[in-house]
């Protein structure tokens, strides 16, 4: 894959808005580590953006290499919702 980053966009290919409004974050944490102490370790290969008004879940493409399992879910999910997805150039990109 020639991209360095993938970014999930708030919104289907249709172009309605992805709810519930709150899915980056629920995203955001299902992804993350959690200790036997309580504490929750974020990836840092993942973040939450805003791109043109839109909520966007940013995957680094490196996260294939080091969690194929999270990056493949985190794909899957992009897919199976049909949410747009960009490059880090912002073009479109199907996956």
């Amino acid at each position: 894959m020639l991209y360095e980053k993938i970014l999930i966009i708030g919104q289907t290919k249709e172009g309605k808005k992805f709810r519930p409004s709150d899915w980056a974050e629920r995203l955001y944490y299902t992804v993350a580590d959690y200790k036997k102490n309580g504490r929750i370790t974020f990836n840092p290969l993942v973040n939450i953006n805003n791109e043109d008004q839109s909520k966007c879940f940013v995957i680094n493409t490196s996260l294939q290499e080091k969690n194929p399992m999270v990056y493949d879910f985190l794909i899957d999910f992009a897919i199976s919702n049909e949410l747009e997805t960009r490059d880090q150039n912002h073009d479109l990109i199907h996956l």
